[in-house]
């Protein structure tokens, strides 16, 4: 996200104020740096005091401007710093080998991109694969083949997800949802996204490449299937 900043830069104290809020620091950080207290970096910002002629050139560089900036607003003002959230790691658990029971029967089902972090799963399985746990006598239990890269790093292309298509909708867990039922045959546009929260009417979804949170009209989207691990293609 791009830090909010004033853009007021007639005196010198507005002009510290703009470049250590553009630079993402708090006075605390700024006054941690040379060793002072914070309200001396406060008094400097409301011009009750200045800072030394001899202390300009770092506090300059601490603010990624430069002196002539500062002392009278000549050239460019300093621009904010881009800071991409950090996305939340997934907590949908890789299935490890030794997890799986029963004969090859959990069908895996293939997916095309979509456009938009859409995908379109067709409902043919193209493998079966022993089941994990978790699955275990789960009527209509399935694999995703995962494309795209919106949910990296909870799921890298190639990766499998488990759904188990009877869990209630939860909140902080991943889910897949599609336009309509899914159907024994045929494509199905689907999407499979972070569940943060819900009401009657939308769904709250959160991805993380592009890292950003969204909602979705629980009328459009009105099948969710709860995602219960995932089988790491790596």
């Amino acid at each position: 996200m791009i830090a909010t900043i004033r853009t007021d830069s007639t005196t010198l104290g507005q002009r510290l104020r703009q470049a250590r809020e553009a630079a993402g620091l708090t006075q605390n950080y700024v006054a941690d740096h040379f060793g002072i207290k914070r309200v001396s970096v406060t008094q400097w910002e409301a011009d009750t005091t200045r800072p030394s002629m001899e202390r300009l050139p770092e506090l300059a560089a601490l603010l990624k401007t430069d002196v002539a900036w500062l002392l009278d607003a000549s050239g460019a003002a300093p621009v904010p710093i881009v800071r991409e959230p950090k996305p939340r790691a997934s907590r949908t658990p890789i299935i490890p080998g030794d997890e799986l029971v029963g004969g090859r029967d959990l069908p895996i089902y293939a997916a095309a991109m979509g456009g938009e972090g859409h995908m379109i799963v067709t409902f043919e399985a193209i493998d079966w694969v022993k089941r994990p746990a978790v699955l275990q006598n789960v009527r209509g239990g399935y694999g995703i083949l995962v494309r795209g890269e919106s949910m990296i790093p909870a799921y890298w292309p190639g990766d499998t997800a488990l759904v188990n298509p009877h869990l209630q909708p939860a909140r902080d867990s991943d889910a897949v949802f599609f336009h309509t039922p899914p159907k024994e045959r045929g494509d199905e546009e689907a999407i499979i996204k972070r569940l943060v929260g819900m009401n009657d009417r939308e769904w709250t979804l959160e991805q993380y490449r592009p890292a950003k949170t969204f909602t979705e009209s629980r009328v459009d989207w009105p099948i969710c299937h709860r995602v219960v691990g995932k089988y790491n293609a790596r």
